[in-house]
């Protein structure tokens, strides 16, 4: 690209970043809907879009409750190499922006107006308003600005004649959430393979990275992967004043967690990289009046992070702590039972409890076989009504996931206390590069390549993280794990089917390797989100050009 190209190139990306942020696009909001029109009224506007209308559209997320759309892009050049850009629109709300929503999303006064807000700022953010060389805003950072900078680029593209390969841009709703635009665009990449007959080289995020060294930039040859076990405990009823005739859930739920949160255990380690260790988000029992006994049913959820376990065994990993931790409670309270009959002058007596912790997928496969039709039948008809629920906004998954638990406890003729462990959506496989056989060598190197543009251009280092640790779209690009995902991630979560699914077959027939190559932001989702401008303008949009011609040649 030269250099009237790229002062073009920036003037664009100024132009689409100002307005792209103005938008207030929240996530699994009405509002998220607001970046449809301006990005239909922004490849209407392109000439190479009037010329070619088959090039770009919108692709429905099918049975969304927001009605939400991908839209897409292609500059269709000469031959069948293909690279996949892809961006998030949705971004998260500005409750902490207090007195400056009003200039949340608005990047020309933002920085002024949130002076008054320093006293919210740590030393770090206070030094990067004042040296002025960092744009603030909700959405600045994550992440509009590698959105812009990527529209950009596909404008200066569909200028150029007889361009070599194949460019398609994914602007996608949703990301925050559940991913629901991604897991969609999956079915269109599909589409497009075919009717286009395009060989997907590459699939290139511009998500914002950060960093550990000011002067070092990062990439990411793959993306963590994310599962959501959700944790129902039923336990036995019984008056406080005679305690030791029941089992308190809370007892149970609590050790489990004492036994995992923040266990380096469960951490995933791979390459010098290791995922942070499972953290347990909700716990809750479901009484709804203060009576003097204890509670029967506990509900819990934990985010795990990983980097290579498969599903299923972390899941039996997973259970085999349950068990422990059932176990010790046991073991502790039949202690505090005999001191207790030992001061009262009674016999030695043994409590009934048993260790009880099963999947569901083992409880769901317990109670069918006994039930039979009669369960699957109350089963689907549940589903159904969730789903109508959940359509309207009334329910969210995590609470439906335990409604269908209870559905499964209440057929089960096992009344005993239980720990029953399932999964919730989201699920995000985890991906690198480095786990792809027979990878071509220029994508194999690809980082080295990067470090010696970059080191040539501007003296800026740049290293490689085999996983984005901030969980992304990328995790769609492909699978790696050699089990049948459906008998570990299906089997095991209550809502899999119409109200959430993952087509594991169509990512295998479009998969390939990713990469997350984006600018320099700080502190996404907070009050000071930021991203540095040299990024935004002059590195990122020169370093994406480079790999885009350097991997299509």
């Amino acid at each position: 690209m030269n250099f009237s190209s790229f002062i073009t190139l920036k003037e664009e990306i100024s132009s689409i970043f100002s307005r792209y942020v103005k938008i207030q696009s929240y996530t699994n909001t009405l509002e998220e809907k607001l970046v449809e029109p301006f990005l239909e009224s922004w490849f209407k506007e392109q000439n190479y879009f009037l010329k070619h209308p088959q090039f770009w559209g919108s692709h429905p997320v099918v049975k969304d409750p927001l009605n939400r759309n991908v839209i897409w892009g292609m500059v269709k050049g000469t031959g069948e190499d293909t690279i996949v850009l892809i961006h998030h629109y949705d971004v998260v709300e500005i409750e902490d922006f207090e007195t400056v929503k009003p200039f949340a999303h608005d990047v020309h006064h933002i920085n002024h107006k949130i002076q008054s807000m320093l006293h919210k700022f740590d030393p770090e953010a206070i030094d990067d308003l004042k040296n002025g060389k960092w744009q603030f805003g909700r959405g600045s950072a994550d992440m509009k600005a590698g959105g812009s900078i990527q529209l950009a680029l596909l404008k200066q593209y569909a200028k150029e004649p007889d361009f070599q390969g194949n460019i398609v841009i994914l602007c996608l709703p949703d990301e925050e959430n559940l991913s629901a635009g991604m897991r969609a665009a999956i079915d269109l990449l599909s589409v497009l393979k075919q009717k286009f007959q395009l060989h997907y080289q590459l699939m290139i995020n511009s998500e914002p990275h950060q960093r550990l060294k000011n002067d070092c930039g990062v990439v990411s040859e793959g993306s963590v992967g994310k599962l959501m076990p959700v944790v129902y405990v039923r336990g036995s009823l019984a008056h406080v004043g005679r305690i030791f005739e029941g089992l308190n859930p809370l007892h149970i739920i609590s050790q489990f967690v004492i036994n995992t949160d923040l266990n380096m255990d469960f951490s995933d380690i791979f390459d010098g990289e290791a995922t942070p260790p499972p953290s347990w988000l909700y716990l809750k029992d479901q009484k709804t009046h203060y009576d003097v006994s204890i509670p029967t049913k506990i509900r819990a959820y934990l985010s795990v992070l990983t980097m290579n376990t498969q599903p299923e065994k972390f899941l039996a990993k997973l259970k085999s702590a349950a068990e422990q931790s059932f176990a010790m409670v046991i073991q502790r309270i039949s202690q505090s039972y005999k001191k207790y009959l030992e001061l009262i002058n009674q016999p030695a007596r043994k409590l009934p409890w048993k260790v009880n912790v099963k999947t569901f997928a083992e409880l769901f496969a317990e109670v069918s076989e006994i039930k039979g039709g009669s369960f699957i039948l109350a089963y689907q008809n549940k589903l159904a009504r969730i789903n109508e629920a959940v359509s309207a906004g009334n329910k969210n998954l995590i609470e439906t996931s335990f409604d269908l638990i209870e559905l499964c406890l209440e057929h089960s003729r096992d009344k005993s206390p239980i720990i029953v462990i399932g999964l919730s959506p989201p699920y995000y496989p985890d991906v690198t590069n480095q786990r792809i056989p027979d990878l071509d060598s220029k994508i194999r190197h690809l980082t080295q390549t990067i470090n010696q543009f970059s080191m040539k251009k501007w003296q800026q280092p740049y290293i490689s993280r085999k996983y984005y640790t901030g969980i992304s779209d990328l995790s769609y690009s492909s699978l790696f794990h050699n089990v049948d995902l459906l008998t570990s991630v299906a089997a095991n979560m209550p809502l899999w089917g119409e109200t959430y699914q993952i087509p594991f077959d169509e990512i295998m027939k479009i998969k390939m390797p990713c990469i997350n190559i984006g600018p320099w932001g700080k502190d996404f989702h907070k009050l000071t989100e930021r991203v540095l401008m040299e990024d935004l303008y002059e590195r990122t949009p020169k370093i994406l050009d480079y790999v885009i011609k350097h991997i299509l040649n």
